[in-house]
């Protein structure tokens, strides 16, 4: 399925889901809070994007995406929390030191939590994973990883 099928079908049940519920979803998955503060971020994120750990508690735009911080990136996070409503789809490219990363991003608000959920998928829609999501190791977000573990996927 694509990100927009897949994301409008979730959408409701996103504040309810816990980190496993998360990280069983093929698409990179971030919440935000007013703040820019990382709540929540699935494997599928961690494991395409080589975000610096641990990921949960860290601010997205200054520790973990500096890159995001653009008016087509950064911009959209404002105007998202001034409007206190937000569905919005559009290709963005990190930049990932030699390697930037080109991916298409949706941006859901949720007024439940008063969060932004982001969502991000190949620029053609498509899930992140090349192998069957199980095949991933299990991995621990909120952890300092080793050596190894910090490694681009």
């Amino acid at each position: 399925m694509s990100l927009d099928t897949t994301t409008r079908m979730l959408a409701p049940f996103l504040d309810g889901f816990g980190p496993e519920e998360l990280d069983r979803i093929p698409f990179g998955i971030i919440r935000l809070d007013a703040d820019g503060v990382v709540q929540a971020c699935n494997r599928a994120e961690v494991l395409n994007a080589n975000y610096p750990q641990p990921v949960v508690g860290r601010r997205f735009f200054t520790d973990v995406a500096p890159s995001a911080r653009t008016p087509e990136f950064h911009g959209r996070f404002l105007q998202a929390f001034a409007q206190e409503r937000f569905d919005e789809t559009f290709a963005f490219t990190f930049a990932c030191g030699a390697m930037p990363r080109r991916v298409l991003v949706r941006m859901y608000f949720a007024g439940r939590t008063d969060s932004l959920w982001v969502f991000t998928a190949r620029p053609d829609g498509s899930a992140l994973g090349l192998r069957p999501f199980d095949d991933y190791p299990p991995r621990n977000l909120d952890a300092q990883p080793d050596a190894e573990a910090g490694q681009a996927a």
